[in-house]
């Protein structure tokens, strides 16, 4: 049987419309896988949008660990650098322009905001200037990594490089989940941009064994996923929503009993 391609596989599908033919599992893993690629793109379009609203928003970064996003934005400068080179289908890799450039929006707002809003009105001017300054530099920076140094180094040295990719995602989430831990808080990362992160990451695992993607790409995906996921998970450990344990309904309980005491 021919493998498994676009052609064979959209007419197996009309045969199972039209005569009842169950399509083979080749192509119904083909179907997923791509179905997946295209989900995990169109959901990286908007990905970190709920992050970076939330930042506008509470006109703060506090807890956002600078390290976490500048890997991102290395690792995926190298990937796609090393997947265009290497031929791989767009899809298999299309979501990490979008969230490539996301994270150079947070990046600038984290240089803008750091941990509080600005003071005054003549601080928010400033605040917005160096938005826009950090915005460039980085953009910049990424444009001379991409252009200028990947696109002049030679096939092994690039796939050196993406194999590092692993290694430097690890040095960054690292010290984000550390920094988690010892708070018993997530700051102000978004847990929406964060479950989708890791929805995404996990597929990405599946279409990419599915593509033939190589190893070197499955422990990176593999490893982003894992981290993704804990970082998941401490959200959900230290979720600063109010509850019945939670700091707003401790404050509650103090302040009834003192009012029971003064009385």
């Amino acid at each position: 049987m021919a493998p498994a391609s676009v052609e064979r596989c959209v007419g197996e599908f009309r045969a199972t419309l039209t005569r009842g033919v169950l399509p083979s599992s080749e192509c119904v893993s083909f179907g997923v896988s791509k179905g997946l690629s295209l989900g995990i793109v169109a959901g990286a379009v908007l990905v970190k949008v709920p992050q970076i609203n939330r930042i506008v928003a509470k006109g703060s970064a506090k807890g956002l660990r600078v390290s976490m996003f500048r890997s991102e934005v290395l690792s995926g400068t190298v990937a796609i650098a090393y997947f265009a080179r290497s031929g791989i289908a767009l899809a298999a890799y299309a979501e990490l322009f979008f969230i490539l450039l996301q994270n150079l929006v947070i990046l600038a707002l984290i240089r803008r905001y750091g941990d509080g809003p600005a003071k005054n009105a003549k601080n928010a001017n400033e605040s917005r200037v160096s938005f826009a300054v950090a915005f460039a530099a980085h953009a910049a920076t990424v444009a001379l990594l991409a252009f200028g140094v990947l696109a002049n180094v030679p096939d092994s040295a690039l796939e050196t490089l993406y194999n590092c990719t692993t290694a430097v995602l690890i040095a960054g989430r690292a010290p984000q989940i550390v920094a988690n831990f010892r708070a018993k808080s997530t700051g102000e990362l978004s847990f929406a941009s964060q479950a989708l992160m890791s929805a995404g990451s996990a597929a990405r695992i599946f279409t990419t064994a599915q593509e033939g993607g190589g190893v070197s790409m499955l422990l990176a995906y593999g490893m982003s996923a894992g981290m993704n996921w804990v970082i998941l998970a401490q959200m959900l450990l230290y979720s600063d929503r109010p509850g019945p344990s939670g700091k707003k309904s401790v404050g509650k309980r103090a302040s009834a009993g003192s009012k029971r005491k003064t009385n």
